[in-house]
Parts: structure tokens; C-alpha cells; sequence
């Protein structure tokens, strides 16, 4: 499945704060059991006007209750379902430059249908 993620959704962190905008895309494998299997690039446009391109991997792992669940709308979070992404990043801005140099790990906060998700992301040292 390709998913068109909306422009909208925000960034925020000690050293960074900016908007989704476009493209943004999220490449979804569904495997036999049912999980996914994550590929997205997301553009960041940051609230001083810099460009951050996100790319992350990840499994999205629900039970068949939970897929019901959030289906039928409800609001997920990281104790019903095991959601995990590796986000790296890219850009061209001096100031943004340590990005380019870390690998972070993430997890799912919240999910509802209609692409509405928070992570936390965290660098691995």
C-alpha cells in the first residue's frame, strides 16, 4: 500500500521544531500475518525555513482485536500494539548538519485511523 501522508503534522524537540509538508509518503508492506512493515519519507520544513528529509523504517504489529479496534477509529497507544521505527535524516543546512550524523530509534505514542500519529524519537549514543 502507498499511503499520500497530508502536509500538516509537526515537529517538535530541544533543538528542532518544524512542519510536515510535501511530499511525504508511506510505502506499507503487509506481511502474511497481517503486521506492516514501514518505508517513509517525510519532508520537514522547519520553523526558521530549513529542509529536513526523514526517512524511517519500522513494524507496525497489531493483534486482530487491536486492527479492530483501530479500524473502528479508536485511539492506540505504545501498550496495545508494537509500533517501532529507525528514523535517519538528510539536509544540506549547516545549522541542521547533526542530523545527518545520528541514527534515532522511535516509538508509536498514539495512532487513530485517518494518519494521525505521535511519535517520540530518541538518539542512540
Amino acid at each position: 500500500m502507498i499511503v499520500n501522508v497530508p502536509a500538516g503534522g509537526t515537529v517538535r524537540g530541544p533543538k528542532i521544531n518544524g512542519t510536515i509538508v510535501a511530499p511525504t509518503g508511506d510505502w506499507l508492506t503487509v506481511m502474511p500475518d497481517g503486521s506492516l512493515r514501514l518505508d517513509v519519507r517525510a519532508t520537514i520544513k522547519t520553523d526558521d525555513g530549513e529542509i529536513i528529509l526523514a526517512t524511517y523504517s519500522g513494524a507496525f504489529a497489531p493483534s486482530k482485536e487491536v486492527n479492530d479496534r483501530f479500524t473502528n477509529g479508536e485511539v492506540l497507544s505504545s501498550k496495545d500494539v508494537y509500533f517501532i521505527t529507525a528514523p535517519q535524516f538528510t539536509t544540506g543546512s549547516k545549522k541542521y548538519d547533526w542530523l545527518n550524523q545520528i541514527q534515532a530509534v522511535g516509538k508509536m505514542v498514539s495512532i487513530q485511523r485517518g494518519v494521525k500519529i505521535k511519535y517520540d524519537w530518541f538518539i542512540v549514543r
